[in-house]
């Protein structure tokens, strides 16, 4: 009896320590298959987060262009291409060119010129310290230089001002201006231009030709007593030419005006 209880025990011991054992393996193995699962998760994760990030930073990119020291910051695709393209487009140090029948949205330089092709669709067009060069048939909300010429072709349609601070300014045939056209320090040269609003200069002539029409006035600004330029500017207006408001002089101007009527709209307003 003694014998049989003592074996019942050990039987018992036995099964007691195999059913641990295999608790133990199941958990072990339940514990490893978790940390494999966890690590194949991670490991796909990691590239799809990648992807994610790297669209998202294109997409972002993709709406703004810019390019600082770059070697040569252009934009001359052929026309047609990449048509849905319609960001910013600005640089820094190099110059900016865009090509033929484009349809972007800002485009500004500084240091660098700024050239836009034929049949080009833009916001505003800038340019600090370097001129502004735009062919024909192009459509803008406004175009601006500091310092830099602005020459537009013919054809141009802009909805606000054309306007310098130290550069002249041509506008060509068959184009209208939405709002003022002006200059500090450079002149003026309008051939068969609507202006919808004002002319104004401190130093620089103005030349109206060939049907050219102001609907606003043509304004001389005063210049201080100490201006190192003391040379007169011209104010020339072709017999075919229109301006619809004043003259105003606040400085000395010497009148070229073909057409004599036009007299009758000067205002001096200096002694």
């Amino acid at each position: 009896m003694i014998a049989h209880t003592e074996l019942k025990s050990e039987l018992k011991g036995e099964l007691t320590e195999s059913f641990v054992r295999n608790d133990a393996y199941t958990i072990n193995n339940k514990h490893t298959q978790g940390k494999t699962e966890n690590t194949m998760i991670t490991q796909i994760k990691r590239p799809v987060y990648t992807f994610i990030g790297i669209s998202l930073f294109s997409i972002f990119l993709s709406g703004c262009i810019v390019h600082v020291n770059a070697k040569d910051a252009d934009w001359d695709y052929e026309k047609g291409s990449e048509s849905s393209y319609s960001g910013d487009i600005s640089s820094t140090n190099k110059s900016v060119k865009v090509g033929e029948g484009r349809s972007v949205e800002n485009i500004s330089s500084v240091n660098g010129s700024v050239k836009v092709s034929d049949d080009v669709s833009a916001e505003d067009i800038s340019s600090v310290n370097g001129k502004v060069s735009i062919g024909d048939n192009v459509s803008a909300d406004s175009v601006e230089s500091v310092n830099g010429q602005v020459k537009i072709g013919s054809g141009f349609k802009s909805r606000g001002q054309v306007s310098t601070v130290n550069g002249g300014i041509r506008i060509d045939n068959d184009s209208s201006v939405g709002g003022a056209v002006s200059t500090v320090n450079g002149s003026i040269r309008l051939e068969g231009v609507i202006v919808s609003k004002d002319i104004s200069t401190k130093n620089g002539s103005v030349t109206l030709k060939d049907g050219s029409v102001v609907k606003g006035d043509i304004h001389f600004e005063p210049i201080s007593k100490n201006n190192y330029n003391k040379r007169r500017p011209t104010l020339y207006i072709s017999a075919d030419s229109v301006v619809e408001g004043n003259i105003i002089l606040d400085r000395p101007v010497d009148l070229e005006l073909e057409n004599p009527d036009l007299a009758d709209k000067v205002k001096r307003n200096y002694e």
